[in-house]
């Protein structure tokens, strides 16, 4: 009993204090920074294990709370009848939808300016900081201090575009990897992204979905963008022609490629679908065209069909998708011995999909 007693009041090791330390949840760690200094230091050196992280140009987001920068206006000392945007001061306004009113980030944002009620069936506070800093340094300082080297991110990692903090670093700091399997980023300005991927651990990384912005596309030249597993470009505007180039989808190696609102000829079509046959892409290859709303995919198949000598799949496309709603016939290709390009019309009749599967699976069931 007496050792027993000696084993529960001995103190943990450092390194046993890491390991328990990384278990507890963001929101813990966050509490025993405030109300136990001797295990601070050890605490602030470890990574967090995020849920989703938001970063823009003036807003940082995470866990259920979010930090907006507001500019502060004050009298021109030229013209007083004028106000100027103060460059030194910012206004943070912190949404919070978390129970814990005590906020950590006091000793970033400085001394609080006025809390919000919270309004009825919205369980979400406001509280608002007047601070003597750009909203660049807020930002850098929210990163630092939720974002450090092996910080996990088991939701989505999303960028509103690169601050220009991260501009400065990504030259001289290599010891920042943000591990996350999820990454959104909307497009800016065609360099916002030159070497952010060393940033981010690329074994772990599988599906990037970007918001595409007009003239920006450049950023699908990026050689972690051509190789990632799932990758989902998205574009903003419904019209044509698009700043997607045919030269840039046959560069893409992903092993699913989805595109969502994009519009095509007929012909860029045909061309794309040509590439995959003589590049002989590999077995479980897939890509998905989510077209606009006015186009039909059901007549680009027929089309496809009659152009390429393509044969009917018919009732036995189920064979290969069982698990997948499908809309009328699909169509196949050979694609030497041992493969063949099936293309079908998916959940809905904007869809088109088209995927490389093993023929072994297909004989004597569909025709070639």
């Amino acid at each position: 009993m007496q050792n027993q007693e000696v084993l529960r009041n001995k103190p943990l090791s450092y390194e046993a204090s890491k390991a328990v330390l990384k278990s507890l949840s963001l929101e813990t760690r966050e509490a025993i920074n405030r109300r136990i200094p001797a295990l601070r230091t050890v605490n602030s050196r470890l990574p967090y294990v995020l849920e989703n992280v938001r970063i823009g140009a003036k807003y940082f987001q995470t866990n259920g709370r979010e930090w907006v920068m507001k500019p502060v206006w004050v009298q021109s000392s030229d013209y007083p009848l004028r106000q100027v945007v103060d460059p030194e001061k910012t206004e943070v306004v912190i949404h919070q939808t978390t129970q814990n009113s005590d906020n950590p980030l006091n000793k970033v944002v400085g001394q609080r300016k006025r809390t919000a009620t919270i309004r009825q069936n919205k369980p979400r506070k406001e509280t608002y900081y007047r601070v003597n800093k750009s909203h660049e340094e807020i930002l850098e300082k929210l990163f630092d201090e939720y974002v450090k080297n092996g910080t996990v991110v088991r939701g989505s990692l999303c960028f509103g575009g690169i601050p220009k903090f991260l501009r400065r670093r990504r030259e001289n700091e290599r010891e920042l990897k943000i591990k996350v399997a999820n990454l959104e980023l909307t497009v800016y300005a065609p360099n916002d992204y030159d070497q952010f991927f060393g940033f981010i651990d690329m074994d772990v990384l599988e599906n990037v979905r970007i918001f595409e912005i007009r003239s920006s596309l450049t950023l699908l030249d990026n050689p972690e963008i051509k190789t990632c597993k799932n990758l989902t470009i998205y574009s903003r505007y419904l019209v044509t022609p698009n700043n997607i180039s045919i030269d840039q989808l046959v560069r893409l190696r992903n092993q699913h490629l989805k595109l969502e609102i994009i519009s095509f000829t007929l012909h860029e079509l045909q061309l794309y679908v040509q590439d995959w046959i003589t590049t002989g892409r590999e077995i479980g290859t897939r890509f998905t065209w989510e077209t606009v709303p006015s186009v039909n995919v059901l007549p680009i198949l027929e089309d496809l069909k009659t152009h390429l000598g393509a044969d009917e799949a018919g009732s036995h496309l189920d064979y290969y998708f069982s698990d997948k709603t499908i809309h009328g016939n699909g169509i196949t290709l050979k694609m030497g011995e041992d493969r063949e390009l099936v293309m079908y019309c998916g959940k809905n009749k904007t869809q088109f999909e088209m995927e490389v599967v093993s023929s072994t699976t297909a004989t004597d069931i569909v025709p070639t």
